[in-house]
């Protein structure tokens, strides 16, 4: 996060956040600032609640590897291992670049992932489409909008949270931004005409039309990863997320999986989603210990 970063802020497209505890927003703590807090707030809360609650924090120690041990398992970490009864990944869900399947997208010099985006200004005046129909393409596209030549391409049919209630539709002020970007043709949409082909710049759409662009910008989301944990097998399920108990356990006995990488629910993928699911986890290790 950058310094000064102001967090819950759900007016603004891009930073649609809401509290990151379970039962009470952040807001609501002595000493932050209001109605949204800063970075800085933030990190003082949760160094606050590491030192009252006796929380052991190891920091710029990656995880590495883990192995199954008669007492539960042994994380690598850089410099030395950790030993734990019960071993909790959260690691997060966008670790691996999803790129759609279309030929000639490999390799090619013109295509980037949304998660390489920097900065709209290095776009300037540049013909960029942006493949994608979710909120991470609608917040590109906004933000690319008045200074980029931008095109949204999407497989079907555009969803808006406002109609369906799903998290993974495009929703909040995106959704009404977006809508008035197309109306007064800031941005151009592609709707239900998926790219089929790359040829270096040019793209070949379903409907037989053919456009060049100096970037190509795959707003597809993610693939998750974890760390090798030797001595078990994970069982998969959809998209190749682990599959879980009602309780986070994974197949694995003793490894739980938490935050976007378990998917109790399609929502999980948004903070939105997984917040109420975190307490699940750590009642079952407590009832166990």
């Amino acid at each position: 996060m950058r310094p000064g970063m102001v967090l819950l802020s759900p007016g603004v497209p891009g930073t649609d956040w809401t509290s990151l505890t379970l039962e009470h927003p952040i807001w609501s703590y002595p000493g932050v600032r209001r109605p949204f807090p800063t970075r800085e707030d933030f990190l003082c809360y949760v160094d606050a609640f590491a030192r009252d609650q006796g929380i052991e924090v190891t920091e710029r120690a990656e995880a590495v590897a883990a192995r199954r041990t008669p007492e539960g398992f042994a994380v690598a970490v850089n410099g030395g291992v950790i030993p734990c009864r019960f071993l909790v990944i959260a690691t997060g869900s966008a670790s691996v670049p999803r790129y759609p399947e279309i030929p000639g997208i490999a390799g090619n010099p013109h295509v980037q992932h949304s998660g390489d985006f920097l900065n709209c200004m290095a776009y300037d005046r540049k013909r960029v489409l942006v493949i994608g129909g979710g909120n991470s393409a609608a917040e590109l596209c906004i933000e690319l909008a008045g200074t980029a030549h931008t095109t949204m391409c999407t497989r079907a049919p555009l969803r808006y949270f406002s109609e369906s209630g799903e998290l993974d539709h495009i929703r909040g002020t995106s959704e009404s931004v977006l809508k008035e970007l197309f109306r007064f043709g800031i941005l151009s949409l592609r709707e239900a005409d998926p790219v089929v082909s790359l040829s270096e710049g040019t793209a070949a759409f379903a409907s037989g039309a053919r456009e060049v662009f100096d970037w190509i910008v795959c707003a597809t989301g993610y693939c998750p990863r974890w760390i090798p944990v030797e001595g078990g097998t994970v069982d998969l399920g959809e998209r190749g997320y682990p599959r879980i108990s009602t309780v986070g356990e994974s197949s694995v006995p003793g490894l739980y999986f938490c935050g976007s990488l378990a998917m109790f629910h399609t929502r999980c993928a948004f903070i939105h989603g997984f917040r109420n699911y975190v307490e699940k986890v750590f009642w079952d290790i407590a009832d166990r210990l």
